[in-house]
């Protein structure tokens, strides 16, 4: 028995592989921001891919650059000064 397996990539990020099962497909993480999937069960390939990208957005929301004032951090530098 051989076994067929897909690569999953986001936009940003290889999420992990597809493993054919007999009903669907399961995935296993390559990368720790897709670790909550690790081990489901899916439907189809389209499935698993709309899994992985709605988690990379849950988790680039929850992760912003502030301070503790909650001032959005700069990281380009410091601004020109006019005139």
């Amino acid at each position: 028995m051989s076994a067929h397996a897909f690569v999953i990539e986001t936009g940003r990020h290889t999420a992990g592989l597809a493993i054919v099962e007999t009903n669907g497909f399961r995935f296993y993480a390559s990368n720790s921001l897709f670790s909550a999937l690790e081990g489901r069960r899916f439907g189809s390939i389209a499935a698993i891919e709309q899994a992985c990208r709605r988690r990379e957005t849950e988790v680039r929301r929850s992760t912003s650059r502030s301070d503790s004032r909650g001032q959005v951090f700069r990281s380009w530098g410091p601004q020109a000064s006019a005139g």
